[in-house]
């Protein structure tokens, strides 16, 4: 019986990963005045019209409890995480090679 030719193995992924260096640097890198002047806009930005839509007549009509609140709250600190996690991510995006003129991703 003839078994078929092992494939060749692909090299190994040198591409950093987003999280690459542990929750320090992490959280270093999304506390820099600039990533944080960005996160916590748009976290405000979208918290505030997630509040208003979800909350907005409960605050409004005078009858917002400790639970409407905390759901208030959780509209601006889920934006604000995954903000910083899109911050992440696109750091390992852009922290491999540089492509080169004439290379694939040139050619649109």
């Amino acid at each position: 019986m003839h078994l078929p030719a092992k494939a060749p193995q692909s090299p190994a992924v040198t591409a950093r990963s987003p999280y690459e260096g542990g929750t320090r640097e992490a959280l270093a890198y999304c506390l820099r005045r600039k990533h944080l002047r960005r996160t916590t806009r748009i976290a405000f930005v979208v918290g505030l019209l997630l509040t208003a839509v979800n909350q907005g007549a409960v605050i409004l009509g005078g009858d917002a409890s400790t639970l409407t609140w905390v759901r208030s709250a959780a509209n601006f600190l889920i934006p604000f995480v995954v903000s910083n996690l899109g911050l992440l991510s696109g750091r390992g995006a852009r922290s491999g090679p540089a492509p080169t003129v004439g290379s694939v991703d040139d050619k649109h």
